[in-house]
């Protein structure tokens, strides 16, 4: 077992002393906590999500029960806040909850280090050949960015274009191959050096609360898709990059402090929803032609919400006086649960 389960819970599941328990019927589920949302609009957000998920299980994107896939006429999952993966991970053991939502990739890499732990949606992201399935995909996604504060601009425009430069030659994509896919199918997580240049380093905060993304190793040292980024982004720059380890909630006192220039960000628009909007200006499911009359059915149980409201969600959770980079990776949460 990797060693992303605390000292301690490892130790009480060799002795037994945690019982594994019976699948909860109340549909509660644990996430990890938000820094700047409220639980009403957590639950705009997830009863949008709704119709969504519908489309995806309806065309095979997503397979499993239906009892896992958390909708039932607009009945949301009761959701349980926790401030870590570690926490997550013994709500889950201890019953406080009968499924934990993570990133995909996350989830797989849980799953292959853990036997205890399954994925109980199959994901099948090739089936999502409809631009229905196209447009869920990218609003259930969540995009990896990175956050600074408002006023530092200069440094979020020289991030953006490396991020644009790495997409157009290949090099994110390698990346994600190396250190998201392979990782995520049963591998480990491998250090990562940073070249050094002159000048002040820029800042960057570290969780290890997000692998195989955002991953300390047990001897402390920095490893993860994220940390590969940012060494290849430094290089670029010819920029000194420093990594500091903070919790999660933490982040943004962090950088709000000045303790650190960037954080990582794993809860802005996606990818697909960014690339859908700068080259169609399409914001919604009235774009949709293609659907099939079922699609278009559940499309109409989804309504758009207001501007004000769209823009709410858009920026969702994001702290007050800061910005984000353009997403470099995207993913879809999903449910992992005891076996």
């Amino acid at each position: 077992m990797k060693k992303i389960i605390s000292i301690s819970l490892v130790l009480m599941l060799l002795l037994g002393i945690l019982a594994v328990p019976a699948m909860a019927e109340d549909r509660t589920c644990g996430t990890l906590s938000y820094l700047n949302m409220t639980e009403e609009e957590d639950s705009l957000l997830s009863t949008r999500r709704l119709n969504k998920v519908k489309i995806l299980y309806l065309d095979g994107v997503l397979v499993g029960e239906d009892r896992w896939l958390y909708y039932d006429e607009n009945k949301v999952a009761t959701q349980h806040f926790y401030d870590s993966l570690n926490a997550l991970l013994m709500g889950l053991q201890a019953g406080e909850v009968g499924a934990i939502k993570v990133p995909y990739y996350t989830g797989k890499y849980l799953c292959s280090s853990n036997d205890k732990l399954m994925m109980p949606i199959e994901y099948h992201p090739e089936k999502a050949t409809s631009d229905a399935d196209t447009w869920a995909l990218n609003t259930l996604s969540d995009g990896y960015a990175f956050m600074l504060k408002e006023d530092n601009t200069a440094l979020r425009d020289q991030l953006d274009a490396q991020i644009t430069a790495m997409k157009e030659d290949g090099t994110l994509q390698k990346l994600v191959d190396e250190h998201i896919i392979k990782v995520a199918d049963g591998g480990e997580p491998v250090a990562i050096a940073f070249e050094k240049f002159e000048g002040d380093p820029v800042k960057v905060a570290v969780t290890g609360d997000l692998p195989p993304m955002d991953y300390v190793a047990p001897d402390g040292s920095f490893a993860g898709f994220n940390t590969a980024v940012l060494a290849e982004i430094g290089k670029r720059l010819q920029k000194n990059i420093e990594l500091v380890q903070v919790d999660s909630v933490g982040r943004a006192l962090a950088l709000s402090e000045g303790n650190v220039d960037v954080v990582f960000w794993t809860r802005g628009i996606s990818e697909g929803m960014m690339e859908h909007r700068r080259k169609d200006g399409m914001t919604g499911n009235e774009e949709i032609t293609s659907a099939t009359d079922e699609e278009k059915a559940i499309l109409r149980e989804g309504k758009n919400s207001d501007e004000e409201t769209k823009a709410k969600l858009d920026t969702r959770d994001m702290p007050a006086g800061t910005i984000i980079t353009q997403p470099y990776f995207s993913d879809i949460p999903l449910l992992v649960v005891l076996k």
